[in-house]
């Protein structure tokens, strides 16, 4: 039997809230406007709405079946007392392989976004160097210190950067939401494919769920993280139909950093280069979760202590970097990840609530019979 988690590694439920929505909001909040148009147009509020709901579904899902694992465990516990010793080490891999490419997508993402607009330069090497210098540091502090930047990355930029999208307003044509329902439901379930990476994040729990006390009661903070999620991503879509139209919008890269440009400073001539050092704030709790989890993957299945994986994982991580340079090279990544993201929440998750009921139905049946 496992050991029992310390109260002092421990994070109140509240925290939840801010992990949760820290790691959903990353560099995909300054670019998902432009596919997400070109497939639906002016109904794409509508798909912002529908994928916010279809996530509040998987984590519902995540949180019954972290009820069900051993000693209040996560899923690499789960995967070893439901699917045995081998195969479920096996998946836990898996697992563990996907935090470290979903940490790789949002770093070489946010590099690109550096090197494009601020540095152009200066190489991949250096900033890919700082960043996960950082995160060696961050990660050493424990999964605490992880919570409390995932803190400060949903307080300062709510304050700061949030604020400044509400100035192109002033140039809004709001005709362009016209007309509404101009596409069928099923094009709108397939428009919200695009806004998998967008929401992905919250399948970190399946880590970090025995890190919080009294973990079920946090499920609603979950939720909130969510839906407050959500509200962010319809403020931005609804803001973006209303001031491009839809062909401007198709050459834009990262439209979020262009609405950025429109409020004026007297002392400051580039807005955007605020926007991008202070979504160093956002990009950072992101890469430390998931480097975090990777460790405790490892840790699990292979009792070393996340201090002697972590160095390892980062050096992975480094040499990614300095191998996918090349702008398909980060879109395809991006692509990978949000394909294992949604078949990990919507397809194995579910799969593997269905096989804990099954087994735990069965070991029932088997315990009543004389």
């Amino acid at each position: 039997m496992k050991q029992p988690i310390p109260d002092r590694f421990l994070i109140s439920p509240f925290f939840v809230f801010f992990v949760v929505h820290a790691i959903q909001i990353g560099v995909g909040a300054l670019s998902f406007q432009r596919p997400l148009m070109k497939a639906v147009g002016q109904d794409a509020w509508m798909v912002v709405l529908l994928a916010g709901l279809a996530a509040h579904l998987f984590i519902w899902l995540m949180y019954r079946l972290l009820s069900r694992a051993p000693f209040g465990g996560d899923i690499v516990s789960l995967h070893q007392h439901y699917l045995g010793r081998w195969f479920g080490g096996l998946l836990s891999v898996g697992v563990m392989c996907y935090y470290l490419l979903a940490a790789l997508t949002v770093l070489q993402s946010y590099i690109e976004i550096i090197k494009v607009w601020v540095f152009p330069l200066m190489g991949t090497w250096q900033f890919s160097l700082i960043f996960l210098a950082l995160t060696y540091y961050a990660v050493l502090g424990g999964f605490r210190v992880v919570a409390g930047l995932c803190v400060w990355g949903v307080v300062i930029p709510l304050a700061t950067i949030f604020p400044m999208l509400f100035f192109p307003l002033e140039y809004a044509q709001y005709r362009n939401l016209l007309p509404v329902f101009d596409h069928s439901f099923g094009q709108l379930v397939s428009a919200s494919k695009e806004m998998t990476l967008q929401y992905l994040g919250f399948e970190m729990l399946l880590m970090y769920y025995p890190f919080v006390k009294n973990a079920p009661s946090s499920q609603k903070w979950a939720h909130a993280a969510n839906g407050f999620t959500t509200f962010i991503y319809l403020v931005i879509i609804l803001i973006s139909i209303v001031f491009y139209n839809q062909e401007q919008i198709q050459h834009l890269t990262w439209p979020t950093l262009t609405l950025a440009k429109i409020p004026e400073v007297p002392f400051i001539e580039r807005m955007e280069y605020i926007v991008i050092s202070i979504y160093v704030l956002v990009v950072f709790p992101i890469i430390t979760l998931s480097v975090w989890a990777a460790t405790r993957v490892v840790k699990q299945l292979f009792a070393v202590q996340q201090r002697r994986s972590l160095p390892v994982l980062l050096v992975i991580l480094f040499i990614g970097t300095l191998l996918l340079q090349e702008k398909a090279d980060i879109e395809r990544i991006g692509q990978w990840t949000a394909k294992l993201g949604l078949y990990l929440v919507a397809v194995y998750v579910p799969l593997l609530c269905i096989s804990v009921w099954v087994v735990e139905k069965v070991k029932k049946t088997l315990q009543q019979k004389p």
